[in-house]
């Protein structure tokens, strides 16, 4: 190498890469302090998102309650409490307001206690957790099945539990948490149960309280949310209505409180739209052929009933047989004929050929043959006349349907 080459790549070099220094120096100073237009779009994009995020959390923290939360809310920090309050009326919100409350209680006497929102599905529980970090100072995070969290071993809850301040997750994730003895009710200071209703039977809610609520020694307080506290079939009386609301309210060990005065309520809450529509009296009746279907049953309640004798020498429970028989041959037309009178013809058709589909699923033509050959067969397959009697009987009906199916609609063209 040349001493001109060693001046150009050494000491003229050094000049030009300080030239070059300062000359990015000053690029920079002048895209973050002179320019604001020439910073990288995407740094404005996080700023910008960033600012947006920080006011909407204002604002979201600057909430003036109802009057109504707030009487619900003052009875939750007394009492263990269920809001039965309309969709939309802002259960949450009160939910927010005592996370507050127990989280300064527990901030101020510096024990680190859990609060712990539960929610039964996995949408809820991300939608509560946006909502409870937009409107609160709280560390929070939200866990679920999807998130691996079944695979976790102890140590991944401590790191967990010590970070965050507020958990929101799926009953199930819970359970399975106490259940290993990864937490205890002890570190936790209020349990909301989102959707409380589902709290019975074996429902991860009902396990939770019976397996470690009602058997632990400190008690977390405890706020359940629901707007149809009741939701098992059978109710028909207000006794049974009561019984419902008196086991939800022993399993949460909480009282349900509703609104009294639905005022505001019915100011604040979006309301469905009740609209009655009228039908016109039907034009077509179809009492001749449902007495054609009703002569029709009673052929094939006979032939059922000759068989009978066939069975009896056969099986010791011939009477339980038949008399099962001819009672699913009766709901059946029944069905049929409920689907006619109310529905009409195309979709009576299409009911007996379900009724024919599952015959043919449940395999009640194995082996062929018809009804009457059936009868004098004592070599077992009897047991399968029945069957192939009610085949039968759906293949008649069928065709009498789609007959005047046909000339329906050929009157109609």
């Amino acid at each position: 190498m040349s001493d001109a080459e060693g001046a150009a790549l050494g000491g003229g070099g050094d000049e030009a890469m300080g030239a070059s220094d300062s000359a990015a120096e000053a690029t920079v100073a002048d895209d973050v302090g002179m320019n604001p237009l020439k910073r990288p779009f995407e740094s404005l994009l996080q700023e910008d998102e960033a600012g947006r995020h920080k006011q909407q959390k204002r604002e979201c923290q600057d909430f003036t309650p109802r009057r109504y939360q707030l009487d619900l809310y003052e009875v939750a920090t007394c009492q263990n409490t269920i809001a039965m309050l309309d969709t939309g009326a802002g259960k949450t919100m009160i939910a927010v307001m005592l996370i507050k409350h127990f989280g300064m209680i527990s901030k101020t006497n510096n024990d680190r206690k859990l609060i712990i929102f539960l929610a039964p599905t996995v949408q809820l529980v991300t939608q509560q957790c946006e909502v409870i970090k937009s409107y609160t100072d709280f560390e929070v995070e939200h866990y679920h099945g999807a998130k691996g969290v079944d695979q976790w071993k102890a140590h991944s809850w401590q790191e967990q539990l010590a970070k965050y301040q507020v958990v929101v997750m799926t009953p199930q994730v819970l359970l399975d948490a106490l259940r290993q003895a990864f937490l205890i009710l002890d570190m936790v200071s209020l349990m909301i149960f989102d959707e409380c209703h589902h709290a019975t039977g074996n429902h991860p809610y009902a396990r939770i309280m019976k397996e470690f609520y009602h058997r632990s020694e400190h008690k977390p307080n405890v706020f359940g949310m629901t707007a149809s506290p009741v939701i098992r079939k059978g109710v028909s009386s207000d006794l049974d209505c009561e019984n419902q609301l008196s086991e939800l309210e022993s399993i949460l060990d909480s009282k349900i409180h509703a609104v009294v005065d639905r005022e505001e309520i019915e100011l604040c809450v979006p309301s469905a739209k009740e609209v009655n529509i009228y039908y016109g009296p039907r034009t077509v009746s179809f009492e001749d052929l449902s007495a054609e279907l009703g002569i029709l049953y009673c052929k094939y309640d006979m032939l059922i009933a000759q068989v009978h004798c066939t069975l009896t020498n056969q099986y010791k429970d011939a009477d339980q047989i038949t008399k099962e028989s001819r009672r699913r041959l009766s709901i059946s037309l029944a069905k049929i004929c409920y689907c006619l009178e109310d529905v009409g013809l195309l979709c009576a058709s299409e009911a007996t050929k379900i009724c024919i589909e599952r015959g043919h699923k449940k395999g009640w033509l194995k082996g062929g043959g018809d009804s009457t050959d059936q009868q004098s067969d004592t070599n077992g397959s009897g047991l399968f006349a029945n069957s192939r009697i009610h085949m039968k009987f759906f293949e008649e009906v069928l065709h009498i349907i789609d007959k005047r199916l046909q000339q329906q609609q050929g009157a109609t063209t």
